[in-house]
């Protein structure tokens, strides 16, 4: 990768004019062209001559720009240190057989003016146990703690593994069937009148459940009266323990009177976080509200694809795809964005004050300290360093750590009022 040129534009935008040289570009060229060759393998074993006379050079261009553009447009960014708002606007420019050449359109980070960071004050909230904390703390403990049990017959609160299977006029309808799906009851998370009618289903029992969808629904089904057909794999309740020396002893303490007392000790470490977390995030608040900055909507919306990144990594995680819930949810993923809105605001305003803070005190991230964090993340997360680097490049880490050093600026400085 080569930056030809660079243009300051009006409005606090920067063109790049970014070359991918020869090796690079000629690689990826051969790697669409293997790739290619699988996908019109109906056609015979064509050449690579053969494949561009028939479809054009186009059909390998394409293919290698996408694998090859957003490396070269990394470096680029890490190269002239620049704090991007959004997601560039790209361009093609020149491009043959032995390279190209793109645009780059880059909106950057606003002009942020700073007021005081350094010596704030915030009041230190008390550390000490109500009698409403050390019963939610033994509360939370026992729940932490309960034992399944596997009923013959379902009640509301309990955990059904169900097969079921939804039709409309006596037809099946796309995405209205699931095997083992695991329900608990009473949750809401099907539609009113469906959980319900689930309970009092025995193991291997099989019933039919009647509901009407919401008038608010996905169009296809809003409205409409339906039939579910259930059948039910296993049941699990969980109950919650009492606590009893018998307990206390079974969780390896000598008395019931030792187990309180860890409790204790560990909602105190809680409470002792829990300040401190609040006397930190007052400070923060305070450089926030101080600064003077105009908020770019493209920082707004990378926030917010971000947020919705995570929410959909997490639900396939949980088995589920972000679709699913939202039509569970009756909700769009406009909505989503609506509702995400204020937290994304959150999110950039921190960043806008501690980038400001990291530039204003020269904070530097060494190729030594970066390391160090690449190989505490990979004990932490069990995977190697390298596999980190690819999923979080140099240049986002380095950036996460200026901002974290920026709060430790504003916190070690703060004072107890």
């Amino acid at each position: 990768m080569q930056i030809e040129k660079r243009e300051n534009l009006e409005n606090r935008q920067v063109r790049l004019t970014i070359h991918v040289e020869s090796d690079v570009w000629k690689k990826a060229l051969d790697e669409a062209y293997e790739s290619s060759k699988k996908l019109f393998a109906s056609e015979g074993d064509l050449t690579r001559e053969e494949l561009e006379a028939k479809y054009g050079t186009d059909v390998l261009y394409q293919e290698a720009v996408n694998a090859t553009y957003p490396q070269a447009l990394m470096e680029a960014i890490s190269q002239e240190d620049l704090l991007i708002a959004g997601s560039p606007a790209l361009e093609i420019g020149a491009i043959d057989a032995e390279s190209y050449t793109f645009y780059a359109t880059i909106d950057l980070y606003p002009e942020v003016k700073l007021g005081q960071y350094k010596n704030l004050t915030a009041p230190y909230p008390q550390i000490e146990l109500s009698e409403e904390d050390t019963v939610g703390a033994i509360n939370e403990y026992l729940r932490a703690h309960t034992i399944d049990e596997h009923p013959d017959k379902a009640a509301m609160g309990d955990q059904v593994s169900i097969d079921f299977e939804g039709f409309i006029d006596g037809a099946p309808f796309e995405g209205g069937n699931a095997e083992k799906y695991p329900l608990i009851l009473g949750s809401g998370m099907f539609i009113p009148g469906f959980e319900e009618q689930v309970a009092g289903i025995t193991v291997g029992g099989e019933r039919e459940v009647k509901v009407t969808f919401p008038t608010e629904y996905v169009p296809n089904l809003a409205g409409k009266d339906a039939v579910f057909k259930i059948k039910c794999h296993e049941i699990t309740r969980q109950i919650i323990p009492e606590m009893t020396e018998e307990f206390a002893r079974e969780q390896g303490y000598d008395s019931l009177s030792a187990l309180r007392q860890q409790i204790m000790a560990d909602r105190l470490e809680v409470k002792a976080a829990e300040a401190a977390d609040a006397y930190n995030n007052a400070l923060i608040q305070q450089v926030i509200d101080g600064m003077e900055v105009e908020i770019p909507e493209a920082m707004v919306n990378s926030q917010l694809d971000g947020l919705i990144g995570e929410l959909r990594h997490h639900m396939q995680a949980q088995g589920m795809q972000l679709d699913q819930y939202l039509e569970a949810a009756h909700l769009t993923e406009g909505d989503l964005r609506a509702h995400s809105r204020e937290q994304a605001l959150v999110a950039t305003r921190y960043e806008l004050a501690m980038t400001a803070i990291a530039l204003q005190e020269n904070i530097t991230i060494s190729e030594k300290d970066l390391d160090a964090q690449y190989q505490q993340m990979s004990a932490l997360y069990g995977i190697s360093a390298e596999q980190l680097r690819q999923q979080l490049p140099p240049v986002r880490l380095r950036h996460d750590m200026k901002l974290a050093r920026a709060r430790d600026i504003v916190v070690e400085t703060g004072k107890k009022a």
